[in-house]
């Protein structure tokens, strides 16, 4: 019995001694080759992904990896990015790219400058010069240039327009010589000696005039006088003085504008002691004289006077022409406007007619007559003259308002109108023709 249980001790230290060197020898196979580092990452997680500069870090869901070329799988199921491809990707992402090149910053565009009126286009600084084209007010085109004092702007066109038709010339514009540049006519520009200040900017503490419109300012009270910058509408305007009569403010920079152009009146105003000389030559109308023509009658007919009333008048021959006005005032000019004189020739002597008809049936003059403020004009206005014997004609024509005197002179060849003024005949109420 004693042998038996030494025996059976035996065989279990055997057992014990030969399971010892069978784990000996296992740990000695699966140790790692020296150098390599260990990850305490879980066994299944792949350790070869690598990232440039330029890629983000976050953690992965292997699960929802994508497939892609440069994928491979174990026998795990686990796709894992090949090393060579990333390699790749990082040297890509350093090598410099050929043919790029770094932009310059844009050159500073030209300014805009609002058109504030209708305006021709021209081909120099010269209002003498060809006309190109035209802009209407509100459109919004590039100043490139001016000429000297600015009177004129250069477009990116090329183009010339009058600084007066833009709302706000911009400062600090390139000049260009006037005479450099090929003009039909180059036109000296004397500008006057009052430099209006940039208006100041609306406020709602500002209780004053505004201008109602895009208001003209001038040198003086009337547009006789030149301009000398523009008032955008609602900006205020400091009106100090006006002019005797009262249609004209003086601003405090020395400016004028005309009162109808403003929404709220100042009161009682002083006039101004510094009103500028007006200009030589200058005129308050613009005073047309148009289709002159003879015509044989030699018969009672019917012409109407100022009151619209038919009268008969017997007539051997007439002469008509057209009357039309321009105010360039804001003085009105008020009904009942005609032809002030006649000058008759027989060509030895000249004698004077002051009274006009007008054809029959026409209403009073003074229902159809009105020319308020400055640019109305007046609708055009026939006018005959009766008294004409068979050996006159008319030698001029003229129009006299407030002391201007407007006058048109006519030769015999240039009223005839296809008759001669000697064709229709000897008179019939006349014994000696």
């Amino acid at each position: 019995m004693r042998r038996s249980l030494l025996a059976l001790a035996a065989v279990l230290i055997i057992c014990i001694v030969l399971i010892g060197g069978v784990s000996m020898v296992s740990a000695f196979l699966a140790e790692p080759e020296a150098g390599i580092p260990q990850s305490t990452a879980n066994p299944l997680t792949p350790t070869n992904i690598v990232a440039d500069e330029s890629s983000s870090l976050r953690n992965f869901d292997l699960s929802e990896a994508p497939e892609s070329p440069g994928v491979e799988a174990d026998s795990t199921g686990i796709s894992y990015q090949l090393i060579g491809n990333v390699s790749n990707a990082a040297y890509n992402a350093e090598k410099p790219t050929e043919g790029v090149r770094v932009a310059s910053p844009k050159a500073e565009a030209t300014p805009f400058v609002v058109v504030v009126q209708d305006v021709f286009l021209y081909a120099g600084p010269d209002f003498g010069s060809e006309q190109v084209g035209s802009l209407k007010a509100g459109n919004a085109v590039r100043a490139q240039a001016c000429n000297p004092g600015c009177t004129w702007l250069r477009l990116d066109s090329s183009r010339w327009i009058p600084s007066e038709a833009v709302g706000a010339p911009p400062a600090g514009l390139p000049i260009v010589d006037a005479e450099a540049t090929p003009t039909a006519a180059p036109v000296v520009f004397v500008w006057p000696t009052v430099t209006p200040t940039p208006l100041p900017t609306p406020t709602a503490e500002w209780s004053g005039p505004r201008a109602k419109e895009y208001a003209i300012l001038r040198r003086g009270p009337g547009t006789i006088y030149d301009r000398v910058g523009v008032a955008a509408p609602g900006a205020p305007l400091r009106v100090t003085a006006q002019n005797q009569a009262g249609d004209w403010y003086q601003l405090e920079n020395g400016a004028w504008v005309a009162a109808f152009l403003l929404d709220q009146r100042p009161g009682e105003l002083p006039v101004a002691a510094n009103i500028p000389p007006r200009p030589a030559g200058a005129r308050n109308l613009a005073v047309t004289f148009s289709s002159p023509w003879y015509a044989c009658i030699q018969s009672m007919s019917a012409f109407a006077n100022d009151e619209g009333e038919n009268v008969q008048q017997w007539v051997y021959r007439s002469f008509r022409v057209t009357l039309s006005i321009e105010n360039l005032n804001t003085a009105p000019v008020l009904p009942v406007y005609r032809p002030t004189r006649w000058i008759i020739t027989d060509g030895v002597g000249d004698s004077v007619e002051t009274t006009s008809w007008r054809a029959k049936d026409s209403r009073p003059v003074t229902e159809r007559q009105s020319i308020l403020y400055y640019q109305d004009v007046s609708r055009p206005e026939t006018w005959y003259l009766l008294s004409l014997g068979r050996e006159q004609w008319v030698k001029a024509v003229e129009f006299e308002w407030n002391g201007e005197v407007h006058r048109i002179e006519y030769t015999l060849e240039e009223a005839k109108n296809q008759q001669n003024y000697r064709d229709c005949g000897p008179s019939r109420n006349s014994s000696d023709g």
